[in-house]
C-alpha cells in the first residue's frame, strides 16, 4: 500500500507500508473491530465463532467416538473375563458335585454289603471291581481277590440286597474273573416264588435278561420278582446257586396263543454295569460233585 505525503520541500514522496507492517496493521484493525461493540463487530464475531465451531466439531466428534470405542472394548473384555471365571467356577462345582454323588453311591453300596454280610449264613469275602470287559457280547469283571483269599472257580458272587451278580470263572493268586448275570453265556434256573413259574434265565448284555421255557399255564405277572430256584435233588446234586437270590423283576411277557411255553424279559435289580463292591460266597459248593477217582 502506498500513501503519498507532502514534505516541507513541497515534493511528494511515496511511503510503502507493505510486508510485515501491512500484516500488523490488518491484525490490529481486526482486533479493534472484534473488541468493539458495534453491530458490524458483533456480526463478525458471530461469524468467526460459527466458523470455529464448524472447524472443531468433527475433531470433538472423533474424540468422543474414540472414547466410546475404548469404553465398549473395556466392557467387552471385562465381560469375557467374568464369563471365563464363571465357567471355571461352574466346572469346579460340577466336578465337586459329581465326586460327592459318586462317594454317596459308594457309601450306600458299602453299607448294603456290610448289612448283607452280617445277614447271610455263608462264609463270604468282600471284593472290589478293578476292571471291566464289556466288549460286544461280553459282561465280565475283574475283582481284587484270588486264591490266596480262598476264592475258587465256580464261586457265586452276590451284590447289595442279596442279589445275584455272577459267578467266578477263572482265578489267579491275587485276582479273579467274574461272569456277570448279564453276560450272554450266563444261565441260571430261576423262578417266580409267588406263582411257582420256573424257567431258564439268560443274559443279553445291555438288554434286559431273558426268562424263557416257562410253563404256559403258570402266571407271570409284570413286576413279579424273579429269584434263583436253588433246586436240590440230593446233597451231591443241587443248583450251582443258592435258592432265593434276587435277580430282577418282570418287565414284559411273551405268551403266544396256543403255545405250551412262554417267555419274559427281566430287568436286573442290581446295577451290574456299575457295581463296585461285591461279595463272593466261599462255602456254598453247588453244582455236580466231582466224579470220584475210586470206581
Amino acid at each position: 500500500m502506498l500513501f503519498r505525503s507532502r514534505l516541507r520541500t513541497g515534493r511528494r514522496t511515496a511511503v510503502s507500508l507493505g510486508g510485515r507492517g501491512t500484516s500488523a496493521l490488518i491484525a490490529l484493525s481486526l482486533l479493534l473491530l472484534l473488541t468493539s461493540g458495534s453491530p458490524i463487530s458483533i456480526a463478525v464475531r458471530d461469524s468467526a465463532s460459527s466458523l470455529l465451531r464448524v472447524a472443531t466439531e468433527p475433531i470433538a466428534t472423533v474424540g468422543r467416538g474414540l472414547a466410546t470405542i475404548g469404553a465398549v472394548t473395556a466392557d467387552v473384555q471385562a465381560l469375557r473375563t467374568r464369563l471365563a471365571l464363571t465357567l471355571q467356577e461352574r466346572d469346579e462345582a460340577a466336578a465337586s458335585a459329581a465326586r460327592v454323588a459318586s462317594l454317596e453311591r459308594e457309601i450306600t453300596e458299602l453299607q448294603a454289603i456290610l448289612d448283607l454280610r452280617s445277614s447271610i449264613s455263608f462264609n463270604s469275602i468282600a471284593v472290589q471291581v478293578v476292571a471291566r470287559d464289556f466288549d460286544i457280547g461280553k459282561r465280565l469283571v475283574i475283582i481284587d481277590r484270588g486264591t490266596r483269599d480262598g476264592i475258587a472257580e465256580g464261586d457265586v458272587v452276590i451284590g447289595a440286597g442279596g442279589t445275584l451278580a455272577g459267578r467266578v470263572i477263572s482265578v489267579a493268586e491275587g485276582s479273579a474273573q467274574v461272569r456277570l448275570v448279564s453276560d450272554p453265556e450266563f444261565t441260571v434256573t430261576a423262578e417266580i416264588a409267588t406263582t411257582g413259574a420256573i424257567g431258564l434265565l439268560h443274559g443279553r448284555g445291555a438288554n434286559p435278561l431273558v426268562f424263557d421255557d416257562i410253563d404256559a399255564l403258570r402266571d407271570v405277572p409284570v413286576g413279579a420278582e424273579v429269584t434263583t430256584s436253588g433246586i436240590e435233588l440230593s446233597s451231591a446234586i443241587r443248583s450251582a446257586f443258592p435258592r432265593g437270590l434276587s435277580i430282577g423283576r418282570i418287565v414284559t411277557v411273551s405268551d403266544p396263543s396256543g403255545a405250551v411255553i412262554k417267555s419274559a424279559e427281566v430287568k436286573p435289580i442290581l446295577e451290574l454295569d456299575s457295581a463296585r463292591t461285591l461279595l463272593v460266597i466261599l462255602n456254598y459248593g453247588g453244582g455236580l460233585s466231582a466224579p470220584s477217582a475210586t470206581p
